[in-house]
């Protein structure tokens, strides 16, 4: 936002904060309000949902990665550090608009992906991948829509996802297993 933009030039000293603001696996942004009176870590850490259409897309349009692989909210002048309980961007699985029988996958933000990388399965049975805005997960109501199958022959991938959309048509994606979703993308879930 250009009112970010200046406010970072006005201000470009401003102290970043970690621990205030947490993405869900489910796209939805909590607030911890660490300075609240009582506030206790183990009753409070997970915060209070943000439900504020405006607030919401003031958070999406002004959300990043600084090259530490930690993610962030611009709040004016001041860095709000993320935790994320499973990636960085949340996907959902929408019907084209164009052809019901292909599909097109949109952040939590708001933003169409074009570009699909490196697909994986965690040992959750949680569908990651890497974007050309970053490394997601799609959520979890949406994995039904996906068109996963048991790989054949002598692969080393146990599965097989078949994506077929608009711009890039029939697309073959094999899934690998991966422990630990942070560091096989290279992002930070708890910065501090």
């Amino acid at each position: 936002d250009d009112e970010v933009k200046s406010a970072m030039k006005r201000w470009p000293q401003v102290a970043a904060v970690f621990g205030w603001l947490r993405l869900d696996a489910r796209a939805q942004w909590h607030l911890i309000q660490r300075d609240a009176p009582g506030f206790d870590p183990a009753l409070h850490e997970l915060g209070e949902p943000i439900t504020s259409p405006p607030i919401i897309d003031f958070i999406g349009r002004n959300y990043e990665s600084d090259p530490e692989g930690r993610w962030f909210w611009q709040n004016g002048p001041q860095r709000v550090y993320v935790d994320l309980d499973t990636a960085p961007l949340i996907l959902r699985v929408l019907e084209s608009t164009k052809d019901s029988s292909k599909r097109r996958l949109v952040t939590h933000t708001g933003y169409l992906i074009n570009e699909i990388e490196d697909p994986c399965v965690d040992q959750l049975g949680r569908v990651f991948l890497r974007c050309e805005l970053g490394p997601a997960m799609i959520h979890d109501l949406d994995l039904a829509q996906l068109n996963i199958e048991i790989a054949t022959g002598d692969s080393p991938m146990p599965w097989l996802w078949m994506w077929e959309t608009e711009t890039h048509g029939q697309q073959r994606f094999p899934l690998r297993i991966v422990k630990d979703a942070s560091s096989h993308y290279g992002f930070v879930s708890r910065p501090r």
